[in-house]
């Protein structure tokens, strides 16, 4: 698969079922059973992927999520928050990578990178001074991924996982 096969495809409010799909299945790939218990997940899954909350995600003019495509299906997604839609408040000129998925059978395909670059691109775009994410402290492969990407650690702030409290590594890229 060439990265020309990826394509890059913004998600409208008329995607939100789609959003909503893909963000729930990838989300509980990556950190459903075995590594976090079943409820832990469902808990959280019910509460944050909902139709209603991701409506409400799309709405907000400082979010933006895209697709990444490959022959119409959709393998991946990216959402990053700008201004006050930031999980965090680090500064008016930054920008979030709030979500970066893959689905689990084209992880290792390049996918996530051209996502990441596209978040890049528009966090250039917008002259942000720096762009941040949170990656949990146990996901070492995301870590390295970022590392690879010239991002560095540098806070740490609680996740709220049904009813276990993770710490998600902060890390940054100056631009």
């Amino acid at each position: 698969m060439t990265s020309q096969a990826i394509k890059i495809v913004r998600v409208q409010l008329e995607d939100q079922e789609k959003l909503l799909d893909i963000g729930y299945k990838t989300f509980y790939d990556a950190f459903g059973p075995p590594v976090n218990t079943e409820e832990n997940i469902q808990s959280y899954l019910k509460d944050k992927f909902t139709l209603d909350q991701i409506t409400n995600e799309l709405l907000n003019p400082y979010s933006e999520f895209f697709f990444a495509q490959l022959d119409k299906q959709i393998v991946g997604y990216v959402k990053v928050n700008s201004k006050d839609a930031q999980t965090e408040s680090l500064g008016k000129n930054s920008i979030e990578i709030e979500r970066i998925y893959v689905v689990q059978e084209y992880q290792g395909k390049n996918i996530g990178q051209i996502l990441f670059d596209k978040s890049l691109q528009i966090a250039k775009k917008k002259n942000a001074d720096f762009i941040w994410l949170g990656v949990w402290d146990q996901n070492p492969g995301a870590i390295r991924f970022y590392q690879r990407n010239g991002f560095k650690i540098f806070d740490k702030h609680q996740f709220v996982l049904g009813t276990e409290v993770q710490t998600d590594v902060m890390m940054k890229l100056e631009l």
